[in-house]
């Protein structure tokens, strides 16, 4: 056995024929670029030193008592192990795992046990943020009487791996949750497909609006660390800054491995950037020379005008063309791509005619108005005629009649999903 199990052990607390002990892994923000906190992590051992699952120790098998028993061991172990590491003057946070199941009964007795641990190791509450598993909430009410003693006592609420199974928002409504720590099955996929990058996006800002804080779990390449920042996340945890260990973590280390990874990633969207501005306005380029050659009239009928775009819609980035009136309404059908190759998925062909559809709180409508005559580019959205990702060109232009028209071009888009990633030089 080598000193540094021998000493582990030593430092532990005996359970059973275990020893158990306390291993933390930290948690950091990226903004920041530092730790703001740790997560208490158990880690048990047998005689010889062998480690021994946390699921075998907390085996839901166990009688009550025996649950309650590790349950309290294990938090007074944590609080002590970071203690001991930490000053008051310290405001890190100590984050918690709660389990539901050791207060289905005798709850009361449960949370007097908790203050008064925090008093006995003069732990400040507000330095604490108590884990929730979202996905093993089963008795709601006894749920919202644990998160309002913590919330009293001034602890934090974090929701633990949301996106993971039977998860559902209306619990992170109802816990009214300060964090919520997002599964690494998300940074998992959006990795596997980029499809899924958007997703994950578009959690972390529903999220925000709500007032959360995010966390993203199991950041363990390079990779996923350039898909949080991307996601706009808040927090981040995995095995790519730090493993867990018996010692909190250095903080100058962990801001170097961020502002390495920030600086790689401003980098790349830089490069990004300046391929997608030459594509964009070579687009703007051949949608502007197509009007320049379209009837700005009413004169001429909708295959003659469809004919002027033969040229245009061979591109095989361009989806379609159309045009709104100055409410927003779509005047005429679109002239398709999908129809010069014969027709489109069946599946969405319900949503193929567009004439007298109503687009005014669509973005490409509106910066088209709002920057009259300059041509705009949206971020990138979901295509309803045909179910994929584009972004639409715009311009708002006057007809020689005096009637207003926004032309509108729909490009197949797979670039960055953030939209301030496009930086067109073409208005706006």
């Amino acid at each position: 056995m080598d000193d540094g199990i021998r000493q582990h052990l030593e430092t532990g607390v005996p359970y059973k024929d275990w020893v158990l002990n306390s291993h933390f892994q930290p948690i950091f923000s990226l903004a920041h670029r530092r730790v703001v906190g740790h997560e208490a992590l158990l880690r048990g051992y047998d005689g010889s030193g062998a480690p021994v699952s946390p699921l075998s120790i907390f085996n839901e098998g166990h009688h009550h008592l025996d649950l309650l028993t590790v349950d309290r061991l294990t938090r007074s172990l944590h609080i002590r192990n970071f203690v001991r590491q930490t000053s008051r003057e310290d405001r890190g946070w100590l984050f918690l795992n709660f389990n539901p199941q050791v207060i289905r009964t005798g709850h009361v007795k449960y949370f007097n046990f908790t203050r008064e641990l925090f008093r006995f190791h003069n732990l400040a509450p507000d330095r604490v943020v108590v884990e929730i598993l979202e996905r093993r909430i089963q008795d709601e009410q006894l749920i919202l009487e644990a998160v309002e003693f913590y919330r009293g006592l001034g602890c934090l609420i974090a929701v633990d791996d949301f996106g993971a199974g039977q998860s559902n928002f209306d619990r992170v409504w109802n816990l009214d949750a300060d964090i919520v720590k997002l599964d690494r099955s998300l940074v998992v996929q959006a990795a596997i497909n980029p499809r899924a990058s958007p997703f994950l996006s578009s959690i972390t800002t529903m999220l925000h609006q709500a007032g959360k804080l995010v966390l993203l779990e199991g950041i363990e390449t390079e990779e996923h660390a350039r898909i949080a920042m991307n996601a706009d996340v808040d927090f981040v945890q995995g095995f790519y800054f730090a493993r867990p260990s018996p010692f909190l973590s250095n903080r100058e280390t962990i801001s170097a491995s961020i502002e390495q990874v920030s600086s790689a990633l401003l980098c790349a969207e830089k490069d990004a950037g300046a391929r997608q501005t030459l594509e964009m306005e070579e687009h703007v380029a051949r949608f502007l020379a197509v009007l320049n050659n379209f009837e700005l009239k009413s004169k001429g009928s909708q295959e003659y005008k469809a004919f002027l775009f033969v040229d245009y819609l061979r591109n095989p980035t361009v989806l379609r063309w159309f045009q709104l009136d100055e409410n927003g309404v779509q005047v005429g059908k679109n002239i398709n791509k999908s129809l010069l190759e014969g027709g489109m998925d069946e599946f969405f062909s319900p949503l193929g005619d567009a004439q007298g559809a109503d687009w005014s709180r669509r973005d490409y409508f509106r910066r088209a108005m709002r920057y009259f005559g300059k041509p705009q580019v949206t971020g990138p959205y979901f295509s309803l005629p045909d179910a994929q990702t584009c972004v639409t060109l715009s311009i708002a232009l006057r007809r020689n009649d005096g009637e207003i028209r926004v032309y509108c071009s729909d490009l197949i888009w797979d670039g960055p999903a953030r939209p301030e990633l496009i930086t067109t030089t073409c208005g706006g």
